[in-house]
Protein backbone atom coordinates (compact mmCIF):
# COMPACT_ATOMS: atom_id res chain seq x y z
CA UNK A 1 0.00 0.00 0.00
CA UNK A 2 1.00 4.61 -1.48
CA UNK A 3 1.52 0.65 -1.42
CA UNK A 4 2.36 -0.59 0.33
CA UNK A 5 4.21 -0.41 1.41
CA UNK A 6 3.34 1.11 -1.80
CA UNK A 7 0.93 0.36 0.15
CA UNK A 8 2.27 3.43 -2.58
CA UNK A 9 0.60 3.12 0.23
CA UNK A 10 -0.85 4.81 -0.42
CA UNK A 11 0.55 9.01 1.33
CA UNK A 12 0.40 10.28 4.73
CA UNK A 13 0.63 13.36 6.40
CA UNK A 14 -0.75 17.19 9.16
CA UNK A 15 -1.66 20.18 8.41
CA UNK A 16 0.61 22.52 8.60
CA UNK A 17 1.16 24.17 12.15
CA UNK A 18 1.65 28.10 11.78
CA UNK A 19 2.46 30.08 14.49
CA UNK A 20 3.42 27.83 17.04
CA UNK A 21 6.79 26.86 18.72
CA UNK A 22 8.28 23.69 18.24
CA UNK A 23 11.18 22.18 20.07
CA UNK A 24 13.24 21.05 17.40
CA UNK A 25 16.04 18.54 17.49
CA UNK A 26 19.78 18.82 15.79
CA UNK A 27 22.03 16.03 14.67
CA UNK A 28 23.89 14.48 17.48
CA UNK A 29 25.59 12.98 13.98
CA UNK A 30 29.91 14.04 14.02
CA UNK A 31 31.05 15.75 11.54
CA UNK A 32 33.53 12.82 10.23
CA UNK A 33 35.25 12.74 7.12
CA UNK A 34 33.24 14.16 4.40
CA UNK A 35 30.90 15.82 6.35
CA UNK A 36 32.80 19.81 6.10
CA UNK A 37 31.08 22.30 4.13
CA UNK A 38 31.71 22.08 0.46
CA UNK A 39 33.16 24.92 -1.79
CA UNK A 40 31.20 26.20 -3.97
CA UNK A 41 31.57 25.06 -7.92
CA UNK A 42 29.68 26.23 -10.98
CA UNK A 43 26.48 25.10 -10.92
CA UNK A 44 26.05 24.59 -7.66
CA UNK A 45 22.77 25.73 -6.27
CA UNK A 46 23.38 26.73 -2.61
CA UNK A 47 19.68 26.05 -1.04
CA UNK A 48 16.66 24.77 -2.19
CA UNK A 49 13.47 24.88 -0.20
CA UNK A 50 11.37 22.04 -1.46
CA UNK A 51 7.32 21.31 -0.10
CA UNK A 52 5.85 18.46 1.39
CA UNK A 53 2.66 17.54 0.64
CA UNK A 54 2.86 14.92 3.43
CA UNK A 55 4.15 14.90 6.95
CA UNK A 56 6.91 12.57 7.41
CA UNK A 57 6.46 10.35 10.25
CA UNK A 58 9.93 9.43 10.62
CA UNK A 59 13.53 8.80 9.03
CA UNK A 60 13.64 4.87 9.70
CA UNK A 61 11.30 3.73 6.98
CA UNK A 62 10.42 0.39 8.48
CA UNK A 63 8.49 2.32 11.04
CA UNK A 64 7.46 5.16 8.54
CA UNK A 65 6.44 2.51 5.48
CA UNK A 66 4.69 5.55 3.84
CA UNK A 67 5.62 7.67 1.13
CA UNK A 68 5.19 10.81 2.76
CA UNK A 69 8.71 9.21 4.28
CA UNK A 70 10.36 7.62 1.83
CA UNK A 71 9.99 10.84 0.18
CA UNK A 72 12.53 12.57 2.36
CA UNK A 73 14.76 9.52 3.59
CA UNK A 74 15.54 8.60 -0.11
CA UNK A 75 17.06 12.36 -0.17
CA UNK A 76 19.61 10.61 2.50
CA UNK A 77 19.25 7.43 2.42
CA UNK A 78 20.58 4.65 0.16
CA UNK A 79 19.05 0.99 -1.02
CA UNK A 80 21.04 -1.81 -3.06
CA UNK A 81 19.33 -0.95 -5.90
CA UNK A 82 17.31 1.59 -6.96
CA UNK A 83 14.60 1.79 -9.52
CA UNK A 84 15.15 4.03 -12.87
CA UNK A 85 13.20 5.88 -14.98
CA UNK A 86 10.83 3.06 -16.78
CA UNK A 87 11.10 0.80 -13.01
CA UNK A 88 13.81 -1.07 -13.99
CA UNK A 89 16.41 -1.97 -11.83
CA UNK A 90 20.00 -0.24 -11.30
CA UNK A 91 22.78 -1.33 -9.21
CA UNK A 92 23.15 1.45 -6.13
CA UNK A 93 25.03 0.22 -3.45
CA UNK A 94 25.71 -3.04 -4.18
CA UNK A 95 27.69 -2.44 -7.63
CA UNK A 96 26.47 -5.94 -9.09
CA UNK A 97 23.78 -8.19 -7.96
CA UNK A 98 22.49 -11.55 -9.97
CA UNK A 99 19.78 -14.44 -9.77
CA UNK A 100 22.25 -17.77 -10.01
CA UNK A 101 18.90 -19.75 -9.77
CA UNK A 102 14.38 -19.09 -8.82
CA UNK A 103 15.55 -18.63 -4.95
CA UNK A 104 18.79 -17.15 -4.51
CA UNK A 105 19.74 -13.10 -5.10
CA UNK A 106 23.24 -12.36 -4.63
CA UNK A 107 24.76 -9.01 -3.89
CA UNK A 108 27.60 -7.32 -4.08
CA UNK A 109 28.52 -4.76 -1.57
CA UNK A 110 29.81 -1.40 -3.28
CA UNK A 111 33.70 -0.76 -2.05
CA UNK A 112 34.76 3.23 -0.83
CA UNK A 113 31.05 3.76 0.05
CA UNK A 114 31.05 5.30 3.79
CA UNK A 115 28.89 6.39 6.20
CA UNK A 116 28.21 10.15 7.08
CA UNK A 117 30.07 9.10 10.56
CA UNK A 118 32.83 7.94 8.61
CA UNK A 119 32.60 4.32 8.52
CA UNK A 120 33.05 1.85 5.71
CA UNK A 121 30.03 0.21 4.67
CA UNK A 122 30.17 -3.29 5.09
CA UNK A 123 28.12 -6.80 4.15
CA UNK A 124 27.26 -6.40 8.33
CA UNK A 125 25.41 -3.19 8.06
CA UNK A 126 23.60 -4.71 5.05
CA UNK A 127 22.93 -7.77 6.78
CA UNK A 128 21.73 -5.46 9.56
CA UNK A 129 19.10 -3.78 8.01
CA UNK A 130 17.51 -6.90 5.70
CA UNK A 131 17.34 -8.46 8.97
CA UNK A 132 15.35 -5.07 11.07
CA UNK A 133 13.12 -4.79 7.65
CA UNK A 134 11.97 -8.74 7.91
CA UNK A 135 11.45 -8.86 11.29
CA UNK A 136 7.60 -8.69 12.53
CA UNK A 137 9.15 -9.04 16.27
CA UNK A 138 10.86 -5.35 15.53
CA UNK A 139 7.68 -4.17 13.95
CA UNK A 140 8.51 -3.61 10.79
CA UNK A 141 6.12 -2.35 8.49
CA UNK A 142 7.53 -4.30 5.49
CA UNK A 143 8.30 -7.23 6.96
CA UNK A 144 5.91 -8.81 4.62
CA UNK A 145 7.85 -8.52 1.62
CA UNK A 146 10.38 -10.69 2.98
CA UNK A 147 7.76 -13.47 3.70
CA UNK A 148 9.46 -15.72 1.24
CA UNK A 149 12.85 -15.12 2.86
CA UNK A 150 14.98 -18.31 4.68
CA UNK A 151 18.11 -16.70 5.13
CA UNK A 152 20.81 -13.92 4.41
CA UNK A 153 24.07 -14.12 4.90
CA UNK A 154 27.50 -12.79 3.98
CA UNK A 155 29.17 -15.43 1.44
CA UNK A 156 32.29 -13.05 0.89
CA UNK A 157 33.96 -10.18 2.06
CA UNK A 158 31.48 -8.36 0.23
CA UNK A 159 29.09 -10.62 -1.29
CA UNK A 160 25.38 -10.95 0.52
CA UNK A 161 23.27 -13.65 -0.60
CA UNK A 162 19.50 -14.17 0.06
CA UNK A 163 17.70 -17.15 0.14
CA UNK A 164 14.05 -17.67 -0.61
CA UNK A 165 12.13 -20.76 0.44
CA UNK A 166 10.34 -20.80 -3.42
CA UNK A 167 10.26 -18.95 -6.17
CA UNK A 168 8.65 -15.21 -5.78
CA UNK A 169 8.47 -13.47 -8.65
CA UNK A 170 8.79 -9.39 -7.38
CA UNK A 171 11.26 -10.32 -4.35
CA UNK A 172 13.40 -8.79 -7.03
CA UNK A 173 12.79 -5.65 -6.35
CA UNK A 174 12.47 -5.66 -2.41
CA UNK A 175 15.74 -4.25 -1.77
CA UNK A 176 15.07 -1.37 -3.78
CA UNK A 177 12.74 -0.48 -0.99
CA UNK A 178 14.93 -1.34 1.75
CA UNK A 179 17.07 1.19 2.83
CA UNK A 180 20.79 0.38 4.51
CA UNK A 181 21.97 1.78 7.77
CA UNK A 182 24.65 1.72 9.96
CA UNK A 183 24.89 -1.37 12.36
CA UNK A 184 26.42 0.20 15.31
CA UNK A 185 24.60 3.36 15.29
CA UNK A 186 21.34 1.19 14.91
CA UNK A 187 22.10 -0.76 17.64
CA UNK A 188 22.80 1.46 19.96
CA UNK A 189 19.86 3.91 19.36
CA UNK A 190 17.27 1.19 18.97
CA UNK A 191 13.84 2.86 18.87
CA UNK A 192 15.16 5.87 18.87
CA UNK A 193 16.51 5.55 15.00
CA UNK A 194 14.55 8.03 12.51
CA UNK A 195 13.10 10.15 15.74
CA UNK A 196 13.92 13.85 15.25
CA UNK A 197 16.58 13.78 18.81
CA UNK A 198 18.01 10.62 16.73
CA UNK A 199 17.91 10.90 13.23
CA UNK A 200 19.76 8.08 10.96
CA UNK A 201 23.18 6.96 9.94
CA UNK A 202 23.30 6.27 5.98
CA UNK A 203 25.88 7.24 3.16
CA UNK A 204 23.39 8.99 0.37
CA UNK A 205 24.02 11.87 -0.99
CA UNK A 206 22.63 14.46 1.73
CA UNK A 207 22.83 14.01 5.82
CA UNK A 208 19.81 15.17 7.56
CA UNK A 209 20.84 17.57 10.24
CA UNK A 210 17.25 18.54 11.84
CA UNK A 211 13.81 16.85 11.85
CA UNK A 212 11.01 19.01 13.05
CA UNK A 213 7.89 16.95 13.30
CA UNK A 214 4.95 18.52 11.01
CA UNK A 215 7.18 21.55 10.32
CA UNK A 216 10.70 20.02 8.24
CA UNK A 217 13.36 18.25 7.74
CA UNK A 218 16.94 20.05 6.71
CA UNK A 219 20.16 18.77 5.16
CA UNK A 220 23.25 19.05 3.99
CA UNK A 221 25.58 17.72 1.25
CA UNK A 222 27.94 14.99 1.91
CA UNK A 223 30.96 15.75 0.86
CA UNK A 224 32.44 12.07 1.49
CA UNK A 225 29.55 10.37 -1.29
CA UNK A 226 30.64 7.65 -3.49
CA UNK A 227 28.36 8.88 -6.00
CA UNK A 228 28.37 12.06 -8.40
CA UNK A 229 27.96 15.44 -6.44
CA UNK A 230 24.77 16.78 -6.54
CA UNK A 231 24.59 20.53 -7.66
CA UNK A 232 21.88 21.30 -4.19
CA UNK A 233 24.60 22.33 -1.55
CA UNK A 234 21.84 22.64 1.54
CA UNK A 235 17.82 21.66 1.64
CA UNK A 236 15.01 22.23 3.94
CA UNK A 237 12.23 19.97 3.38
CA UNK A 238 8.64 21.83 4.64
CA UNK A 239 5.71 20.28 5.49
CA UNK A 240 2.88 21.66 4.01
CA UNK A 241 0.22 19.48 3.22
CA UNK A 242 -2.32 21.96 2.66
CA UNK A 243 -3.09 22.38 -1.36
CA UNK A 244 -3.84 26.36 -1.25
CA UNK A 245 -1.07 26.71 1.40
CA UNK A 246 1.33 25.16 -1.06
CA UNK A 247 0.18 26.99 -3.65
CA UNK A 248 0.75 30.11 -2.30
CA UNK A 249 4.27 29.16 -1.04
CA UNK A 250 5.31 28.38 -5.10
CA UNK A 251 3.55 31.77 -6.38
CA UNK A 252 5.49 34.13 -3.38
CA UNK A 253 8.54 31.82 -4.11
CA UNK A 254 8.78 30.91 -0.54
CA UNK A 255 9.57 27.19 -2.21
CA UNK A 256 11.34 25.82 -4.98
CA UNK A 257 9.41 22.95 -5.79
CA UNK A 258 7.07 20.19 -5.01
CA UNK A 259 5.96 16.55 -5.47
CA UNK A 260 2.44 15.20 -5.64
CA UNK A 261 0.75 18.47 -6.51
CA UNK A 262 -3.39 17.59 -6.01
CA UNK A 263 -4.91 16.81 -9.17
CA UNK A 264 -7.97 19.49 -8.21
CA UNK A 265 -5.15 22.25 -8.37
CA UNK A 266 -3.31 21.04 -11.14
CA UNK A 267 -3.91 23.80 -13.85
CA UNK A 268 -3.82 26.50 -10.97
CA UNK A 269 0.14 25.45 -10.86
CA UNK A 270 0.01 25.15 -14.52
CA UNK A 271 -0.46 29.34 -14.41
CA UNK A 272 2.11 30.19 -12.33
CA UNK A 273 4.52 32.36 -13.92
CA UNK A 274 8.78 30.79 -13.71
CA UNK A 275 7.10 27.56 -12.42
CA UNK A 276 7.29 24.08 -14.43
CA UNK A 277 4.62 21.31 -14.23
CA UNK A 278 5.58 17.70 -15.41
CA UNK A 279 3.04 14.98 -15.50
CA UNK A 280 3.62 11.35 -15.51
CA UNK A 281 1.49 8.04 -14.26
CA UNK A 282 1.52 7.91 -10.95
CA UNK A 283 0.55 4.11 -10.65
CA UNK A 284 -1.23 4.91 -7.35
CA UNK A 285 -4.86 3.09 -6.31
CA UNK A 286 -7.36 5.01 -4.58
CA UNK A 287 -9.83 2.58 -3.26
CA UNK A 288 -12.49 1.49 -0.74
CA UNK A 289 -11.80 -1.33 1.77
CA UNK A 290 -14.43 -3.43 4.13
CA UNK A 291 -13.56 -5.10 6.76
CA UNK A 292 -15.27 -8.58 5.64
CA UNK A 293 -14.85 -10.10 9.33
CA UNK A 294 -17.46 -7.66 10.74
CA UNK A 295 -20.86 -6.51 9.95
CA UNK A 296 -22.18 -5.11 7.69
CA UNK A 297 -19.38 -5.25 5.34
CA UNK A 298 -19.63 -9.41 5.69
CA UNK A 299 -22.22 -9.30 3.53
CA UNK A 300 -20.97 -9.28 -0.14
CA UNK A 301 -24.89 -7.72 -1.05
CA UNK A 302 -23.73 -4.46 0.91
CA UNK A 303 -20.05 -4.10 -0.56
CA UNK A 304 -22.10 -3.91 -3.92
CA UNK A 305 -24.23 -1.72 -3.14
CA UNK A 306 -21.82 0.62 -2.08
CA UNK A 307 -20.13 -0.49 -5.56
CA UNK A 308 -22.92 0.54 -6.94
CA UNK A 309 -23.54 3.97 -5.28
CA UNK A 310 -19.91 5.00 -6.49
CA UNK A 311 -19.64 7.50 -9.17
CA UNK A 312 -16.13 6.62 -10.00
CA UNK A 313 -16.25 8.78 -13.67
CA UNK A 314 -18.01 11.72 -11.99
CA UNK A 315 -15.53 11.65 -9.41
CA UNK A 316 -12.44 11.55 -11.75
CA UNK A 317 -14.00 14.55 -13.67
CA UNK A 318 -14.31 16.53 -10.71
CA UNK A 319 -12.08 15.66 -7.92
CA UNK A 320 -8.81 14.66 -10.05
CA UNK A 321 -9.83 17.28 -12.69
CA UNK A 322 -9.22 14.63 -15.70
CA UNK A 323 -5.84 13.73 -14.14
CA UNK A 324 -6.60 10.47 -13.85
CA UNK A 325 -9.15 7.21 -15.12
CA UNK A 326 -11.56 4.91 -13.21
CA UNK A 327 -10.12 1.76 -11.56
CA UNK A 328 -11.55 -1.33 -12.51
CA UNK A 329 -8.86 -3.52 -10.19
CA UNK A 330 -6.26 -2.80 -7.79
CA UNK A 331 -3.41 -2.66 -10.22
CA UNK A 332 -3.09 0.11 -13.23
CA UNK A 333 -3.03 -1.42 -16.66
CA UNK A 334 0.68 -0.01 -16.72
CA UNK A 335 1.88 -1.82 -13.49
CA UNK A 336 2.56 -5.16 -15.85
CA UNK A 337 5.71 -4.75 -16.58
CA UNK A 338 7.04 -7.50 -18.40
CA UNK A 339 4.25 -10.08 -16.74
CA UNK A 340 1.99 -9.41 -20.01
CA UNK A 341 1.77 -7.34 -23.25
CA UNK A 342 -0.37 -4.56 -23.18
CA UNK A 343 -2.97 -5.47 -25.56
CA UNK A 344 -2.99 -8.55 -23.01
CA UNK A 345 -4.17 -5.85 -20.52
CA UNK A 346 -6.31 -3.64 -22.05
CA UNK A 347 -8.61 -7.03 -23.48
CA UNK A 348 -8.45 -8.76 -19.92
CA UNK A 349 -9.48 -4.96 -18.51
CA UNK A 350 -12.36 -4.62 -20.46
CA UNK A 351 -13.82 -8.13 -19.35
CA UNK A 352 -13.86 -7.54 -15.63
CA UNK A 353 -17.48 -6.92 -13.98
CA UNK A 354 -18.65 -3.76 -13.92
CA UNK A 355 -20.25 -1.58 -11.32
CA UNK A 356 -21.40 1.36 -13.01
CA UNK A 357 -22.72 4.42 -11.08
CA UNK A 358 -26.28 3.23 -10.77
CA UNK A 359 -28.30 4.04 -7.78
CA UNK A 360 -31.25 1.49 -8.89
CA UNK A 361 -29.06 -1.24 -8.82
CA UNK A 362 -27.30 -0.28 -5.51
CA UNK A 363 -30.93 -0.52 -3.60
CA UNK A 364 -31.78 -3.88 -5.47
CA UNK A 365 -28.47 -5.12 -3.72
CA UNK A 366 -28.59 -3.80 -0.37
CA UNK A 367 -32.30 -5.41 -0.72
CA UNK A 368 -30.72 -9.15 -1.06
CA UNK A 369 -28.39 -8.25 2.53
CA UNK A 370 -28.95 -8.28 5.45
CA UNK A 371 -29.84 -4.75 5.66
CA UNK A 372 -32.67 -4.11 3.30
CA UNK A 373 -33.76 -0.42 5.18
CA UNK A 374 -30.09 0.58 5.44
CA UNK A 375 -27.50 0.99 8.29
CA UNK A 376 -24.76 3.42 9.86
CA UNK A 377 -21.56 3.46 9.06
CA UNK A 378 -18.56 5.53 9.60
CA UNK A 379 -15.46 6.51 7.19
CA UNK A 380 -12.56 8.32 8.16
CA UNK A 381 -10.00 9.65 5.61
CA UNK A 382 -6.53 11.26 6.52
CA UNK A 383 -6.18 15.13 6.51
CA UNK A 384 -3.38 14.89 4.28
CA UNK A 385 -5.30 13.30 1.01
CA UNK A 386 -8.18 15.87 0.70
CA UNK A 387 -9.13 14.31 -2.65
CA UNK A 388 -9.79 10.56 -0.99
CA UNK A 389 -12.32 13.25 1.49
CA UNK A 390 -13.89 14.39 -1.73
CA UNK A 391 -14.24 11.17 -3.03
CA UNK A 392 -16.20 9.94 0.57
CA UNK A 393 -18.42 12.42 0.73
CA UNK A 394 -19.68 12.10 -2.93
CA UNK A 395 -19.98 8.51 -1.88
CA UNK A 396 -21.81 9.46 0.96
CA UNK A 397 -24.38 11.54 -0.37
CA UNK A 398 -25.07 8.70 -3.23
CA UNK A 399 -25.77 6.18 0.02
CA UNK A 400 -27.78 8.32 1.07
CA UNK A 401 -30.86 8.04 -1.29
CA UNK A 402 -30.65 4.30 -0.65
CA UNK A 403 -31.15 4.00 3.21
CA UNK A 404 -27.00 4.06 4.09
CA UNK A 405 -25.96 6.75 6.28
CA UNK A 406 -22.29 6.98 6.20
CA UNK A 407 -20.63 9.59 8.57
CA UNK A 408 -17.21 10.75 6.99
CA UNK A 409 -14.83 11.90 9.62
CA UNK A 410 -11.54 13.56 9.00
CA UNK A 411 -8.52 12.44 11.25
CA UNK A 412 -4.76 13.35 11.52
CA UNK A 413 -2.73 11.20 9.09
CA UNK A 414 -0.74 9.85 11.94
CA UNK A 415 -3.56 8.46 14.10
CA UNK A 416 -5.04 7.11 10.95
CA UNK A 417 -1.68 5.25 10.19
CA UNK A 418 -2.04 3.87 13.74
CA UNK A 419 -5.71 2.38 13.13
CA UNK A 420 -4.68 0.73 9.91
CA UNK A 421 -1.54 -0.66 11.16
CA UNK A 422 -2.92 -1.49 14.48
CA UNK A 423 -5.68 -3.52 12.55
CA UNK A 424 -8.34 -3.43 15.40
CA UNK A 425 -11.71 -2.40 14.92
CA UNK A 426 -10.95 -1.37 11.07
CA UNK A 427 -14.84 -1.09 9.74
CA UNK A 428 -14.61 0.85 6.37
CA UNK A 429 -11.50 2.74 4.65
CA UNK A 430 -10.70 5.03 1.90
CA UNK A 431 -6.94 3.86 0.83
CA UNK A 432 -4.39 5.18 -1.63
CA UNK A 433 -2.17 2.64 -2.39
CA UNK A 434 1.63 3.80 -4.78
CA UNK A 435 2.89 0.85 -6.07
CA UNK A 436 6.14 -0.50 -4.64
CA UNK A 437 7.38 -2.33 -8.46
CA UNK A 438 6.29 -3.06 -11.59
CA UNK A 439 4.53 -6.10 -11.06
CA UNK A 440 0.46 -6.78 -10.94
CA UNK A 441 0.68 -9.15 -7.96
CA UNK A 442 2.56 -5.76 -5.68
CA UNK A 443 -1.27 -4.58 -4.29
CA UNK A 444 -3.18 -8.05 -5.18
CA UNK A 445 -0.78 -10.05 -3.08
CA UNK A 446 -0.26 -7.89 0.10
CA UNK A 447 -3.82 -6.92 0.84
CA UNK A 448 -5.63 -9.93 -1.07
CA UNK A 449 -3.84 -12.45 0.80
CA UNK A 450 -5.07 -13.64 3.97
CA UNK A 451 -1.67 -14.14 5.97
CA UNK A 452 -1.52 -10.57 5.75
CA UNK A 453 -4.95 -10.02 7.95
CA UNK A 454 -2.96 -8.86 10.65
CA UNK A 455 -1.38 -5.81 12.51
CA UNK A 456 1.94 -4.19 10.57
CA UNK A 457 0.44 -5.39 7.12
CA UNK A 458 -2.29 -4.30 4.12
CA UNK A 459 -5.35 -7.07 4.37
CA UNK A 460 -7.20 -4.20 5.82
CA UNK A 461 -10.06 -6.09 4.84
CA UNK A 462 -9.60 -9.38 6.67
CA UNK A 463 -10.73 -10.83 3.58
CA UNK A 464 -9.62 -14.48 3.42
CA UNK A 465 -10.42 -16.72 0.90
CA UNK A 466 -9.11 -20.40 0.04
CA UNK A 467 -9.76 -19.95 -3.83
CA UNK A 468 -8.15 -16.23 -3.82
CA UNK A 469 -5.11 -17.59 -2.08
CA UNK A 470 -4.36 -20.55 -4.16
CA UNK A 471 -4.66 -18.42 -7.32
CA UNK A 472 -2.05 -16.07 -5.61
CA UNK A 473 0.17 -19.28 -4.84
CA UNK A 474 0.21 -20.61 -8.19
CA UNK A 475 1.34 -16.66 -9.60
CA UNK A 476 4.02 -16.45 -6.97
CA UNK A 477 5.63 -20.06 -7.00
CA UNK A 478 5.99 -19.65 -11.09
CA UNK A 479 8.27 -17.42 -13.18
CA UNK A 480 7.10 -18.53 -16.44
CA UNK A 481 4.89 -14.50 -17.27
CA UNK A 482 2.15 -16.82 -18.82
CA UNK A 483 1.49 -19.05 -15.71
CA UNK A 484 1.90 -15.74 -13.68
CA UNK A 485 -0.60 -14.01 -16.17
CA UNK A 486 -3.46 -15.54 -15.90
CA UNK A 487 -3.20 -17.22 -12.56
CA UNK A 488 -3.43 -13.08 -11.62
CA UNK A 489 -6.04 -12.50 -14.11
CA UNK A 490 -8.51 -15.28 -12.42
CA UNK A 491 -7.57 -13.85 -9.29
CA UNK A 492 -8.55 -10.22 -10.45
CA UNK A 493 -11.82 -11.38 -11.71
CA UNK A 494 -12.16 -13.55 -8.55
CA UNK A 495 -12.16 -10.62 -6.37
CA UNK A 496 -14.24 -7.88 -8.64
CA UNK A 497 -16.72 -10.35 -7.96
CA UNK A 498 -16.20 -10.81 -4.45
CA UNK A 499 -15.49 -6.96 -3.36
CA UNK A 500 -13.43 -7.14 -0.43
CA UNK A 501 -11.95 -3.67 -1.58
CA UNK A 502 -13.55 -1.49 -4.18
CA UNK A 503 -10.72 0.57 -6.79
CA UNK A 504 -12.03 3.80 -7.33
CA UNK A 505 -9.60 5.65 -9.72
CA UNK A 506 -5.83 5.61 -11.21
CA UNK A 507 -4.44 9.11 -10.91
CA UNK A 508 -1.56 11.29 -12.45
CA UNK A 509 0.88 12.39 -10.34
CA UNK A 510 2.72 16.16 -11.03
CA UNK A 511 6.05 17.34 -9.78
CA UNK A 512 6.19 21.95 -9.76
CA UNK A 513 9.84 22.93 -9.91
CA UNK A 514 10.89 26.73 -10.51
CA UNK A 515 11.99 26.98 -14.51
CA UNK A 516 15.72 28.18 -13.55
CA UNK A 517 15.85 24.37 -12.64
CA UNK A 518 16.08 20.97 -14.13
CA UNK A 519 14.53 17.42 -13.18
CA UNK A 520 14.31 14.29 -15.27
CA UNK A 521 10.83 13.61 -13.51
CA UNK A 522 9.33 9.92 -13.63
CA UNK A 523 7.19 7.73 -12.18
CA UNK A 524 9.62 5.47 -10.23
CA UNK A 525 11.45 8.87 -8.22
CA UNK A 526 10.58 7.83 -5.00
CA UNK A 527 12.92 5.27 -3.80
CA UNK A 528 15.50 7.05 -5.29
CA UNK A 529 18.02 9.61 -4.49
CA UNK A 530 16.07 12.35 -6.11
CA UNK A 531 17.48 15.73 -4.51
CA UNK A 532 20.87 14.27 -6.11
CA UNK A 533 18.81 14.78 -9.54
CA UNK A 534 18.27 18.23 -9.49
CA UNK A 535 20.60 20.61 -11.52
CA UNK A 536 20.74 24.35 -12.51
CA UNK A 537 20.12 25.72 -16.04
Amino acid sequence: MEGVKMLSWCTRKHVVLLGVCVAVATAAVAAAAGAATNSARAGDISKLTWALGASVRGLEYTHSADSGSATVISVGCETLVRFDKQGGLQPALADSFSTPNATTYVYRVRKGVKFWDGHPLTTADVLYSLQQAASKTAGSQIAAFYSSVTSMKATGPSTVTIKLSAPDPYFRYTPAITYILEKAFWQKNGKNVGTPGTLTMCTGPYRFTKFVPDDRVEATRFNGYWGKRPAVKDVVLRTITNDATRLLAMRSGEIDGSFRISQDQIDQWKQLSGVSIRLAPELRTAYLSFDTSAAPWDDVHVRRAVAYSLDKAGLVKSVLRGYGQPAAVMPPPEQWGDVASQKYVQKLYRSFPKYSFNLAKAKAELAKSKYPNGFTATLPYPDSQQTLGKAALSLAQNLKQIGVTLDVKQVTTDDWFGALFAHKDLGAQIISWGVDYPDPADALHFIYDSQYATANAFNTANYKSDKMDRLLKIQQNSVVAKVRADAIANALKFTAQDVPYIPIWYQQVAMALKSKYAYDFGTWYLYTPWLAGITAK
